[in-house]
């Protein structure tokens, strides 16, 4: 435990990283801790802390797991969510389990069921994050936006492109290096089909409900992984110029056309779970690269936060209707001295 404070304690300048330091410091000496806190807070945690002997039940409870943490936080309603954590070649595994995550409404989208979600369609370099799922109750994204409501007024999103009938129930979204400093991430979302030629009208006949409700026209995209079309007028957010392109596979979505380039490059080598239903890859040396490019566009503010892991890989899967995650935060590569 000791070993996982003093990790999260690297994050300087953070609450989470003075927590830590306090936890810390009000551990006892002794081989195995246990601490518990009545009331649910977690600022409350140091002050119950106490050696475990063998015969204690908190004790048996993680030599049974094989485990170095192991926890459990309360809910108002619902069982509680249980997990365990351990190192593994100086990487943190986290094992998770949510026993009655949301099955519909937006969270249902980030809930995956027990079939694969497929290899990624789109392009790893410069990916800050990375996500990938297969929804345990399938991807109606229609049935997210209520009819008649601002969303649905002004960008049509109750278009047949949403109707589960078209799409194949898998999503995926990245977010990319900006690429100066001040300038806006790339971000692009795929949407896998059953039907090209479906998809291809359902896309062109939301972007037809656009033009009638923005004063903005359509401009042809054409390039090697196919083609689609974008709206460089529909200026309502910083750097918002969207444009979709239909692969073999999915409608790709894009804030704007350089985002739509750098989402449908060739990608590169990345670590193969495909068949996981759910899967995140979040990129903290970029993120860091990220920051320090805000840092250089608005001086003064904040400097960049450093972590003390490269990377968080992670997973998801249905296990008898709980939700169980996995994910391992990867170490920083040794320099050599």
């Amino acid at each position: 435990m000791r070993e996982l404070l003093g990790q999260i304690a690297q994050l300087e300048g953070t609450p989470l990283a003075r927590r830590a330091r306090e936890l810390a410091a009000a551990l006892p000496a002794c081989e195995s801790v246990g601490v518990h806190a009545p009331d649910g807070g977690l600022d409350r945690l140091a002050e119950g802390a106490r050696c475990l002997g063998e015969g204690d039940p908190l004790e048996r409870i993680r030599r049974a797991s094989g485990d170095d943490l192991v926890f459990a936080i309360p809910r108002a309603r619902g069982a509680a969510l249980r997990g365990a954590l351990r190192f593994e070649n100086g990487a943190v595994a986290l094992d998770l389990r949510w026993p009655d995550p949301p099955a519909e409404g937006a969270l249902g989208l980030f809930v995956p069921g027990g079939a694969a979600a497929g290899p990624d369609r789109l392009a790893s370099e410069n990916r800050l994050v990375h996500l990938r799922v297969r929804p345990r109750a399938g991807l109606d994204l229609e049935a997210l936006v209520p009819a008649d409501s601002q969303a649905d007024r002004l960008f049509r999103l109750k278009s047949a492109l949403f109707a589960s009938a078209v799409i194949d129930g898998t999503w995926e979204a990245a977010v990319y290096l900006p690429e100066r400093p001040g300038g806006m991430p790339g971000a692009a979302l795929a949407l896998g089909f059953h039907f090209r030629d479906a998809a291809v009208a359902a896309m062109e006949h939301f972007v037809a409900d656009l033009q009638r409700t923005w004063p903005v026209h359509r401009v042809e995209l054409r390039g090697p992984a196919g083609n689609g079309a974008c709206l460089p007028d529909l200026n309502v957010l910083p750097e918002l110029a969207p444009c979709y392109v239909a692969t073999a596979d999915a409608i790709v979505v894009g804030w704007n056309p350089a985002s739509i380039a750098r989402a449908l490059a060739a990608p590169s080598s990345r670590p193969d779970a495909s068949d996981a239903p759910a899967r995140l890859d979040l990129d903290l040396a970029l993120v860091q690269r990220a920051d320090d490019l805000l840092a250089r566009a608005f001086p003064g503010s904040q400097p960049p936060l450093h972590w003390p892991w490269s990377r968080v890989l992670a997973s998801g899967r249905d296990d008898g209707g709980a939700l169980v995650l996995r994910a391992t935060l990867v170490p920083l590569a040794r320099t050599a001295s």
